[in-house]
């Protein structure tokens, strides 16, 4: 029996990793920014954009899914 090494377990793990999706329905309204900033900002047009994380568990990320007012935000 072969045995799983940490590198090929890490890979594994990292295809089931959720991440926040903002899509084109976005109106920039902040809210998102505004509770989760580790997670979230705006961007030149006033957009909001994921910020790149390993790990959006701890990010508040489902209050700002839930705060979206055009619910653009969503977990892909």
């Amino acid at each position: 029996m072969t045995l799983l090494t940490e590198e090929q377990r890490e890979a594994l793990a990292a295809k089931w990793v959720k991440a926040p999706f903002v899509n084109e329905t976005c109106i920039g309204c902040g809210a998102c920014v505004a509770i989760s900033p580790d997670a979230f900002d705006l961007n030149d047009e006033g957009m909001s954009v994921v910020i790149a994380q390993n790990d959006y568990s701890d990010r508040w990320v489902d209050d700002s899914i839930s705060a979206c007012p055009v619910s653009a935000i969503s977990w892909k």
